[in-house]
């Protein structure tokens, strides 16, 4: 089973930039695409498909790149309608990009649509590629990160809004990972249009924006009317790497055939400036920058654990020991370190910290 992989590379200097995105550079998505089209063909799959509006300034940026080794560049047919100050403002043009490549995927022809933020560590197996052939369809269910993060009921509430329905099973589906078959396109996209409209009417009542709202809310109204979806993340086909992040173990991801690294664009712009590949390379990058952000998050708490400080001392107010008939109270020096007595002594809290300062912080 053949693979047509492809990406979204959307040029457009006026619009909302990606939330996940810093640089103000509007080429920066092209410059990853040379790296994900070259971890690409490190694993010995298809060279990548550029989509995109531009292209004559894409072209420019791969001019540097020997020509057998770059990304194959389409323009793209745009017909979406959303307002530009729109989070996600790009990516709802992936819509246009599945009409598209419906129409030129052969009959045997597996689509692979992929995030430019993406790197291809090796080629996903025939086995897993057969049963999308079958189903028609395999998408990356990322309902676990999505529901806690938001609350399910609002992720569920977003969903059935732009579904206009009640839905039997609501699953999120992540937008940077995709295997669809030409037959299948054909009927996803149409709903997603339809998704696609309703979701723009309402765009002011709902807390997610971009493509992921419209698309999910097709894949589970064919879902709820039969349709089989195969969960790629299961498989470890893809994962989605938050740098810094404890969702899953570092390692786990180096068993992924793709890792999606979305606040990590510009460790890929860095990636792509090399010649070749080099897996261990890019995993000493990885782990270094997870690590730095680890101790980030950590350096915050503390801070924010300090800055509350003051309040919960005003709240702990040392207190007398109770006395009573049958026990004495006890007397002001009863311990030659502590000025007050009570369990909250400057002094002893002082000396229970020096006395576990060898210990490691947490």
């Amino acid at each position: 089973m053949e693979i047509f992989p492809c990406t979204l590379v959307f040029v457009d200097v006026d619009a909302t930039a990606s939330p996940n995105s810093t640089s103000k550079d509007p080429l920066s998505y092209a410059r990853q695409a040379l790296c994900l089209n070259k971890t690409l063909l490190h694993a010995g799959m298809p060279r990548l498909n550029v989509f995109t509006n531009a292209p004559d300034a894409v072209n420019a940026c791969f001019s540097l790149v020997p020509e057998e080794r770059r990304p194959l560049v389409h323009e793209l047919i745009t017909s979406v309608n959303v307002p530009r100050n729109t989070e996600f403002y790009a990516a709802h043009f992936k819509l246009d990009l599945l009409e598209q490549v419906a129409g030129l995927l052969a009959p045997d022809m597996l689509l692979l649509l992929l995030d430019s933020d993406i790197v291809a560590i090796r080629p996903l197996g025939d086995g897993l590629l057969q049963l999308c052939a079958d189903a028609g369809v395999g998408a990356f269910d990322i309902s676990d990160q999505v529901f806690p993060a938001y609350g399910s009921a609002n992720v569920i509430k977003d969903l059935e809004i732009v579904a206009g329905r009640h839905l039997l099973n609501p699953r999120w589906y992540g937008g940077e990972f995709l295997l669809s078959t030409s037959a299948f396109l054909r009927e996803l996209v149409p709903r997603a249009r339809a998704h696609c409209e309703r979701y723009v009417g309402e765009i002011e009542r709902l807390q997610h924006h971009g493509d992921e709202s419209f698309v999910s809310a097709a894949l589970n109204t064919l879902a709820d009317e039969g349709q089989q979806i195969v969960e790629l993340g299961a498989y470890q086909a893809i994962g989605r790497h938050w740098t810094g992040n404890t969702h899953r173990d570092l390692r786990w991801f180096q068993h992924c055939c793709f890792v999606h690294l979305p606040d990590g664009k510009a460790l890929i712009e860095r990636e792509a400036r090399y010649p070749g590949f080099d897996p261990n390379r890019f995993w000493r990058t990885v782990t270094t920058a997870h690590l730095l952000n680890r101790a980030r998050f950590g350096i915050k708490l503390c801070f924010e654990a300090t800055s509350i400080a003051p309040q919960l001392r005003k709240m702990i107010v040392p207190g007398k020991p109770a006395s009573s008939g049958d026990e004495p109270a006890a007397a002001p020096n009863s311990e030659p370190d502590s000025p007050e007595p009570g369990p909250f002594s400057a002094l002893r809290v002082k000396r229970r910290l020096n006395e576990k300062s060898d210990e490691p912080v947490s």
